[in-house]
């Protein structure tokens, strides 16, 4: 059960009047050394419980011909949970600092007995995705995937998503991003609902812009419901704030302190 929830609200970090769909961005907002971290909560017997710590980091990687931006997530249910299920997933993704385009993608996941790693190497210029799992009973299992120029991985969509031009968007303009998962594109779609004011755990209430965020794609079918993510209308673009209910229930991310 953890593991949907750990999953799951990683990816709302992520993704009608109009709709368009995003090709690149210019990337103002997300810069090396910013650090996020968040409070995961479930609802059990009609109470909101933390069970889980989500943390985002930005740092530059230098190779022999550019540097990168590397965004690394993870999740880790806290220990007292641990013996009931327990949960340590790492998510890191290498970008164009200026493009937030991946070239590289690892996802390393131990959730109870369960472990799974896998890599995509991004070649743009075959259109290719060169997925790479291992797990038990597969080793080095190695496919390509069809891809586009501005197909993202699930940790760069979250960072990609940060960016948009909300100032510019009409209350229920949408947008879509496509996205490698388990090695099959899934699409992703961003609506805009205008502003609302929260309060941000310590650092009081801030203007965010809202959005509802829907899945598309055989991967994601089950993941239905109402899925809300607040984002500061500040030159920071925090994530403060995610609701989201999904098929065992309701889960809730929120900011518990950040540096840039």
């Amino acid at each position: 059960m953890y593991k949907k929830i750990a999953f799951i609200g990683l990816f709302i970090i992520i993704s009608a009047f109009s709709t368009s769909s995003v090709t690149s961005v210019e990337n103002k907002y997300i810069k090396s050394g910013e650090e996020l971290t968040f409070i995961a909560s479930f609802k059990m017997s009609g109470i909101m419980t933390d069970i889980a710590e989500v943390k985002m980091t930005t740092s530059t990687v230098k190779t022999k011909t550019r540097e990168l931006l590397r965004l690394k997530c993870t999740a880790s249910t806290y220990s007292s949970w641990d013996s009931y299920f327990r949960v340590r997933d790492l998510y890191e993704s290498y970008v164009n600092p200026e493009t937030l385009i991946p070239s590289l993608f690892k996802r390393s996941i131990e959730e109870g007995t369960y472990k799974k790693h896998i890599k995509y190497l991004f070649k743009r210029r075959s259109k290719i995705a060169v997925s790479t799992l291992n797990k038990k009973g597969k080793k080095d299992f190695k496919t390509n995937v069809p891809i586009h120029y501005n197909t993202l991985d699930i940790v760069s969509t979250i960072y990609n998503i940060r960016t948009l031009n909300f100032d510019s968007f009409a209350i229920g303009k949408k947008v879509t991003k496509e996205l490698i998962v388990d090695s099959q594109i899934e699409t992703i779609s961003v609506k805009y609902l205008g502003k609302e004011s929260i309060r941000v755990g310590k650092y009081g209430t801030k203007e965010c812009y809202k959005l509802s965020v829907g899945f598309y794609g055989k991967g994601l079918e089950k993941a239905k419901g109402g899925k809300y993510i607040w984002i500061t209308a500040d030159d920071d673009r925090l994530p403060a704030l995610i609701k989201a209910t999904i098929p065992i229930g309701t889960i809730q991310i929120r900011l518990s302190n950040f540096t840039k």
